[in-house]
């Protein structure tokens, strides 16, 4: 399986489906800007990876690892046709916000003070 990874700004982030008694999605849509315009990329969840989604919102900067999946179906009709699909794998905030909550509980540290300073003079102190 070949593994992707996609920066980007979210989209949307879809809602649980429980498709069956075993069996849970949840789909992510990223903006990746590259390009002459700009890609919406579906990416699906799925099982306990479904959770990785929590705390993420529409314009969030995030990079998501992803596995590329690829299958083949035979319609009724004879017919086959290939899929691809992604399948994400993991996901991280990128950017400026980089690591912070998004439920908007961070606050920056305060710029350091003249008390945070080091005296004027003690230039020379170190041992080498």
């Amino acid at each position: 399986m070949a593994q992707v990874t996609i920066t980007g700004t979210i989209k949307v982030v879809g809602k649980t489906q429980d498709v069956s008694d075993k069996f849970r999605k949840r789909e992510l849509v990223v903006t990746e800007p590259s390009g002459q315009r700009p890609q919406h990329i579906p990416v699906e969840f799925t099982q306990d990876r479904c959770g990785l989604l929590d705390g993420y919102n529409p314009g969030d900067e995030v990079t998501v690892s992803c596995y590329v999946n690829g299958r083949e179906w035979a319609g009724r009709d004879g017919v086959t046709k290939y899929f691809l699909s992604l399948s994400g794998n993991r996901i991280e905030r990128s950017g400026t916000g980089a690591g912070q909550p998004s439920n908007g509980s961070y606050q920056a540290a305060p710029p350091p003070s003249a008390a945070d300073m080091p005296p004027a003079g003690d230039e020379d102190d170190l041992p080498f």
